[in-house]
């Protein structure tokens, strides 16, 4: 089986599928992120995607990211500290 076969049960390395990889809105990534998606907790979402470098994308107007992408950066993150 090619590589290309096995990544198309999953949208991602971790074999996710895109539907419980992707997060859509502030609210859910500050959630994954914090714990919580308490107003600051957003605000630290959108400060970190402006200012940071925290992989996120738009659809529309709407904030987006995939967890194992943040996942990534995250592990960068403590790497580079």
């Amino acid at each position: 089986m090619s590589t290309h076969a096995a990544r198309l049960s999953g949208a991602n390395d971790t074999g996710l599928p895109l539907a419980e990889d992707m997060m859509t809105g502030a609210e859910a990534i500050a959630k994954f992120m914090f714990g919580d998606a308490t107003e600051t907790n957003k605000r630290r979402v959108y400060h970190a995607a402006d200012k940071l470098g925290l992989p996120t994308f738009r659809l529309g107007g709407t904030l987006c990211a995939r967890r194992s992408t943040i996942l990534r950066w995250i592990e960068a993150q403590e790497s580079a500290a």
